[in-house]
């Protein structure tokens, strides 16, 4: 009789040593795990990057060795990806305040439009190594990207948000839109324009035929840190004075800047062969 009013006089700590034991005998393995906020991830190594670049060379471009040609360059590509990411049943993705929420497998569809216009210049080598030239670019460059994202299971209405960065017109598109009945879907664009720089080399086999590589950079600034980073080699076919056709291997990355605290981070990761018309005058 004891033992059992001194039981009954502490109600707290029996409730205590019953959820301690309950524990113990794994109950609290039952607690749903926290909620986990995933990045959108967009990463295609299998997509094409056609593009276009226009030059012009005021004063003519000469191939005799330790010659300096100046000219300006207007380039435009564009490039698409696709990719599926998994969400587990904690995990879920954000934009402007809408979510996706796991269990569920995502399709996402990525289009980044690149563009720039600059002051390109080339610097032939002398001697041995007259068949070598180093390009470079300095100018202005805008990018636009677009981001669908679909569920796999039953359609829902689209919501979209916007949102502009940068001195030009570029813009940044984020949909993310659900096919199961009654869940949101989820809407952003976003342009960067800034500084674009580029630098390469050419090695000229024949006068027709030349291989070449350049690595450009769009970058919006030290207080906004977004960059686009475009690398690519190529193969040059020149069948007439005007004339070039490119063919090769391209990529391009972009992690655009959150528009709100609590929204996933975007990482754009897409590369392939490309085919680029290239006209000289």
């Amino acid at each position: 009789m004891k033992n059992a009013s001194t039981f009954a006089a502490h109600p707290i700590n029996a409730a205590a040593v019953i959820l301690i034991a309950a524990c113990g005998l794994g109950a609290c393995g039952n607690l749903p795990p926290a909620p986990v906020l995933k990045p959108i991830e967009v990463s295609d190594p299998n997509t094409t990057i056609p593009s276009a670049r226009l030059t012009w060379y005021p004063h003519g471009f000469e191939t005799a060795p330790r010659s300096l040609n100046w000219g300006v360059e207007l380039e435009y590509a564009r490039g698409t990806g696709r990719n599926d990411q998994q969400l587990a049943g904690n995990e879920y993705i954000s934009l402007g305040g809408n979510n996706l929420q796991g269990p569920q497998e995502v399709h996402h569809r990525a289009e980044l439009r690149y563009g720039h216009l600059g002051l390109t210049g080339s610097q032939r080598f002398g001697g041995r190594a007259s068949s070598l030239e180093v390009e470079w670019l300095a100018g202005l460059g805008a990018a636009e990207f677009t981001l669908v994202s679909q569920s796999r299971i039953a359609g829902s209405p689209a919501l979209e948000v916007e949102w502009l960065a940068g001195l030009g017109a570029a813009e940044f598109t984020l949909v993310s839109q659900s096919r199961i009945a009654g869940s949101p879907a989820l809407s952003a664009r976003q342009g960067l324009s800034g500084v674009a720089l580029g630098v390469g080399p050419r090695w000229s086999i024949t006068s027709e035929v030349a291989l070449e590589g350049r690595l450009q950079v769009l970058h919006l600034g030290p207080s906004f840190g977004e960059t686009l980073w475009y690398p690519e080699i190529a193969v040059r076919y020149r069948p007439a004075k005007a004339v070039a056709l490119r063919m090769g291997y391209s990529s391009m990355s972009y992690d655009p800047s959150k528009q709100d605290g609590g929204d996933s981070a975007v990482r754009i990761r897409i590369s392939g062969p490309f085919l680029g018309l290239h006209l000289i005058f």
